[in-house]
C-alpha cells in the first residue's frame, strides 16, 4: 500500500528523470556541435598553412620548413584512443606553426 507521500515523491522522481534525461539529451547534441565546429576550425587552420607554405619563397624558407618539420615530428599521438588531448596537441602545433609563418625575417641592422 502507497501513501499519498510515497506517490508524490515518485512523480518527483519521475519528472527528475525525465528532465535530467532532457538535459543530457541537449547536452549531447551540444558537445556533437561544439566537436564538429571544433574539428572544422582546426582543419581550416591547416589549409591555410598548407597553402602559404605552398607559396613560401625567400632565403628564410628553409630554415622554416626545416623548423615545422621538426615541430611536426615531436608529435606523440595515439588516434586509436580517441583521445582528446590528441586534438589539442595537434591544435598547440598548429598555431606554433602558424607563428613560425608568420614571424617576420630578422634583419641585421
Amino acid at each position: 500500500m502507497t501513501t499519498a507521500r510515497t506517490s508524490r515523491a515518485n512523480k518527483r522522481n519521475v519528472i527528475l528523470k525525465k528532465d535530467v534525461m532532457s538535459q543530457l539529451e541537449h547536452l549531447r547534441h551540444e558537445a556533437s556541435e561544439i566537436s564538429r565546429l571544433y574539428v572544422a576550425n582546426l582543419q581550416r587552420d591547416m589549409v591555410q598553412l598548407i597553402d602559404t607554405l605552398k607559396h613560401a619563397r625567400g632565403r628564410r624558407a628553409p630554415a622554416v620548413l626545416a623548423q615545422l618539420k621538426e615541430t611536426i615530428e615531436r608529435l606523440n599521438l595515439k588516434p586509436e584512443k580517441g583521445r582528446r588531448k590528441d586534438l589539442r596537441k595537434i591544435e598547440q602545433t598548429i598555431r606554433k606553426m602558424m607563428k613560425v609563418v608568420a614571424t617576420p625575417p630578422k634583419t641585421d641592422a
